[in-house]
């Protein structure tokens, strides 16, 4: 019988499947409703006052406020296919009490520490909404919809000023499932796969004094065959998980790479651009709003990158098996594993993998276009 299964990441799980009631659901799709009006008419507003410095200026907060809603609109499109995938998950996943105390503790040392960088960026996060409330200052140089307001409602622009801020973090909590949910997913896919790899571990550790005379002992040979058996199956369950995810991925990830690059290549023109020119609490806003954007890009692409060294360290794992001890049958299966682990799982659209290069590659696009903003920007003034 399989050991109870216990999450380390349940804090990622809770905040993904917090029970929505129907009117709850109701007045989210209300909110994604009346925020996408608001920032039709924002950029309605842009082009019949069109500048290169209003451009730079406002398109920040512009690509943030419609990143936010395609993200909350892609979770409420995904969501049921976020929920099969845990699903099946819960009913695959294997205890951290099926390898040796000594890597448990190591696994939860891994963990923890995930989960703390995971805390880290929702409170910088959470810090960045709140700093950006009315209430610590001006916000007319970073978003465009305060002269709107004032020029359309006149005396009434408070009013749909306030709700704008105040119905802002219910939005942005729903886009946050989304990229929340592909990494606690991507996450358990990870533990699972060193689960089998410490497992494997664990069933290979042959004692110096037996020798070759493993290959005669029967025992032994039942077990081992045993233990690539199980990990096989676990193995073939957890490439399903994994078809799942990509799956789910791909329906977020062109949408999700355009308005990133874009997002960044605007932050670090608008830095660019009005850095001698920002006050105190605007320079505070920034950077922690730009320190958001690498924290959230830096999660993501980690989490792809580990999606492709822990099915690489499997594979590695498997190569150092000590084969040459066991019998027929166990060599043929273990020769099934090992080509089965030969290629490695990766998220990849059109060519584009979801890793370490692909962070690099962002920042220097968003960099160098940043560049082009600000000398466009500096001819048009003079």
């Amino acid at each position: 019988m399989m050991p109870e299964f216990s999450d380390p990441f349940i804090m990622l799980r809770k905040m993904i499947f917090i029970k929505n009631h129907k009117i709850a659901k109701f007045c989210d799709f209300l909110i994604i409703a009346i925020y996408s009006s608001a920032f039709c008419l924002q950029i309605y507003y842009l082009c019949k006052n069109f500048s290169i410095s209003l451009l730079i200026q406002y398109s920040p907060t512009l690509l943030c406020y419609i990143f936010v809603i395609d993200a909350a609109v892609l979770f409420f499109y995904v969501e049921k296919n976020i929920l099969e995938a845990i699903t099946y998950y819960d009913e695959i996943g294997w205890s951290l009490s099926m390898i040796p105390k000594d890597a448990q503790t190591k696994l939860r040392k891994k963990c923890l520490i995930i989960n703390i960088c995971v805390s880290f960026i929702l409170l910088l996060i959470l810090s960045t909404l709140t700093i950006n409330l009315p209430y610590f200052g001006s916000q007319r140089e970073l978003f465009i919809c305060i002269q709107i307001y004032e020029e359309y409602f006149g005396n009434w622009a408070f009013v749909p000023h306030h709700f704008y801020f105040g119905v802002f973090p219910f939005i942005y909590y729903n886009s946050v499932k989304m990229w929340i949910s592909f990494v606690y997913t991507i996450l358990e896919a990870q533990l699972q796969f060193i689960l089998v790899e410490e497992y494997l571990l664990e069933s290979n550790i042959i004692n110096d004094f037996k020798g070759w005379k493993h290959l005669h002992d029967i025992r032994y040979q039942q077990e081992i065959g045993k233990s690539l058996r199980l990990c096989i199956t676990q193995h073939i369950a957890l490439k399903k998980l994994v078809k799942m995810i990509v799956n789910i991925t791909m329906a977020a990830m062109p949408s999700f790479l355009v308005l990133g690059v874009l997002l960044l290549i605007s932050s670090f023109a608008f830095i660019l651009n009005f850095a001698d020119t920002m006050t105190n609490i605007l320079k505070i806003r920034v950077l922690m709003f730009v320190a958001c954007i690498v924290c959230i890009t830096t999660l993501l692409c980690w989490t792809g990158q580990q999606v492709i060294e822990t099915t690489s360290d499997l594979f590695d794992s498997l190569v150092g098996a000590p084969w040459y001890l066991w019998n027929r049958e166990n060599i043929q299966i273990f020769l099934m594993f090992l080509v089965n682990c030969t290629k490695n799982e990766s998220l990849v659209l059109a060519g584009i993998c979801l890793d370490y290069r692909l962070f690099v590659s962002m920042l220097r696009i968003s960099v160098s276009y940043a560049l082009v903003l600000f000398n466009l920007r500096k001819s048009s003034i003079t």
